[in-house]
């Protein structure tokens, strides 16, 4: 078998390994949190950046991934992609990389990361917004929908930028995410 082969499978058998230890997050042993503990973690969690946080692992990369994301970028007309140095949380890896007409959004395991020349920020249903200093050359803010995960947005060099996931998430573990993001070379 050869080398794509045999990590095709790997990467199959830790999905399932993965999928097999989600289903118990939300056994009875472990109490699901209430909407108020859920806003405390995330304020904490905000309020608390570099505070209690472990240091980030670095995010690689194989050239084959890269090649996969520079060739996305061709094809939704970008003339440089961007890709976080550091997870979107702790053991984080780059799952796949989708391109839907001029956006390109590479997928992680925790989230995803959209990116594109044209505004991707929502025009209506906003329910609230709030504003965060990535950077010294970056801000963004955290935008809510009704019933919806909130989600960073920000403008970086010309490109606009969404980051995103289905579930609850640190929002300093994605700031810092942002912070990271470095132009593919």
């Amino acid at each position: 078998m050869d080398y794509k082969g045999k990590v095709v499978i790997i990467g199959l058998l830790f999905g399932a390994l993965l999928a097999g230890c989600s289903q118990n997050e939300n056994s009875p042993s472990t109490p699901s949190p209430t909407p108020a503990t859920e806003q405390s973690q995330n304020e904490n969690s905000t309020n608390k950046a570099g505070e209690e946080m472990t240091e980030a692992e670095p995010l690689s990369y194989t050239a084959e991934q890269k090649n996969e994301i520079s060739e996305a970028a061709k094809k939704a007309g970008l003339d440089k992609v961007y890709i976080p140095t550091v997870g979107l949380g702790s053991d984080d890896y780059m799952d796949r990389v989708e391109v839907k007409d001029n956006q390109v959004r590479i997928v992680f395991i925790r989230g995803s990361i959209t990116q594109s020349k044209e505004e991707l920020k929502p025009t209506a249903e906003i329910a609230s917004t709030k504003e965060v200093e990535l950077s010294k050359d970056v801000s963004g803010e955290w935008i809510a929908k009704e019933n919806e995960v909130p989600y960073l947005y920000f403008e970086k060099d010309g490109l606009y930028f969404s980051m995103s996931s289905a579930k609850t998430f640190s929002q300093a573990e994605y700031e810092r995410a942002a912070a990271s993001l470095e132009p593919l070379e």
